[in-house]
C-alpha cells in the first residue's frame, strides 16, 4: 500500500509539472498582417485631360474632344499625354500620317504608358492595316502588365490590358481585366463597351447585344455601340433592329470610317 501511494504521489507531481510547463509555453504568434498593395500615383492634369479626350473619341464625340484639347493646348500641348490624345483626334479626322507621328512620339516619350501604343494599334486598324496593328497592341499589353506588377490596383492599366487583350483575341483574360478595371473605379461605360466589343470579336452575338444595351442605357450618344449592336442584331437575324441601329449610328457619326459600311446595310 505504501508503494502504491508513493507511486500515485509521484505521478501526480509529474502531471502537475507537465501542466505547468504547458501553461508556460510561448503562445502561437498571430499571422503577419498582409501588406496592402501600393496605390498608383494620382493622375496628373495632363493624364486626366487626355483620358477624357480618349473617352470622348471612343464615343465618336469628335467636336467635344477637339474643344477640350484646344482649351488645354497652351498649358499641356507639349506633354506626351496631350500629344497622344491629339494624335487619336487626328485619326478620327482622317489625318492618318499626323496621327501616326504624334502617337509614336508620345509612346517613345512616355515608355511606361500603354495608352499611346493601344491607340496607335487602333489607328492602324482603322487604316485597314491589321498587320501593323498587332505590334502596338502587344506593346500596350506589355506596358499595362508591367504597370500592374508595380501597382496591382491601377484601374487604368487594367483597362488597357483588357482592351489590348481583346484585340489580340485573348477574350476571357480581356474580360477579367475589364471587370477589374470597372471594380477599381475606371469609367464603366468604356469598360462595358470594350466588353461588348470583345464578344463581337468572338462572334458571341447575344452577349454583345446585352453589353451594348448597357452602354446605350448610360450614354445614348455612344455612336459605335449602335454600330456594333447593329452588326450583332444582323447576325441574330433581327434585320429590323439592325437597320434602326445603323441609321442611328450614321446620324451620330457620319464621318466615321464605319459609316460607309452602315450606309451599305441601309441600302439593302
Amino acid at each position: 500500500m505504501r508503494l502504491t501511494a508513493t507511486a500515485l504521489l509521484t505521478t501526480g507531481l509529474l502531471l502537475g509539472l507537465v501542466a505547468a510547463a504547458a501553461g508556460q509555453q510561448t503562445p502561437t504568434p498571430a499571422p503577419p498582417t498582409a501588406t496592402p498593395a501600393p496605390a498608383p500615383p494620382p493622375p496628373t492634369k495632363a493624364e486626366r485631360i487626355a483620358d477624357r479626350a480618349f473617352a470622348l473619341l471612343a464615343a465618336w464625340k469628335v467636336k467635344a474632344a477637339e474643344n477640350l484639347l484646344a482649351a488645354n493646348e497652351q498649358e499641356l500641348g507639349t506633354t506626351p499625354e496631350y500629344r497622344a490624345a491629339l494624335g487619336y483626334l487626328r485619326a478620327a479626322q482622317g489625318k492618318w500620317d499626323e496621327a501616326t507621328t504624334l502617337l509614336r512620339g508620345a509612346a517613345a516619350d512616355k515608355p511606361a504608358d500603354p495608352g499611346p501604343q493601344y491607340y496607335l494599334g487602333e489607328t492602324m486598324a482603322r487604316r485597314q492595316k491589321p498587320s501593323d496593328a498587332d505590334a502596338p497592341w502587344k506593346a500596350a499589353r506589355s506596358r499595362a502588365t508591367a504597370q500592374l506588377e508595380a501597382f496591382p490596383t491601377d484601374a487604368r492599366a487594367q483597362y488597357y490590358l483588357g482592351a489590348a487583350k481583346a484585340r489580340l483575341k485573348q477574350f476571357a483574360q480581356a474580360r477579367t481585366a475589364l471587370e477589374a478595371a470597372r471594380s477599381a473605379g475606371f469609367d464603366p461605360v468604356l469598360a462595358d463597351y470594350q466588353t461588348g466589343f470583345s464578344y463581337i470579336l468572338e462572334d458571341k452575338w447575344q452577349q454583345a447585344v446585352d453589353w451594348f444595351n448597357k452602354v446605350i442605357a448610360t450614354d445614348a450618344k455612344f455612336a459605335h455601340a449602335y454600330f456594333y449592336r447593329g452588326l450583332a442584331y444582323g447576325k441574330l437575324d433581327r434585320k429590323d433592329r439592325m437597320l434602326v441601329d445603323m441609321d442611328l449610328f450614321v446620324k451620330l457619326a457620319p464621318s466615321a470610317p464605319e459609316a460607309t459600311i452602315a450606309r451599305l446595310y441601309l441600302q439593302r
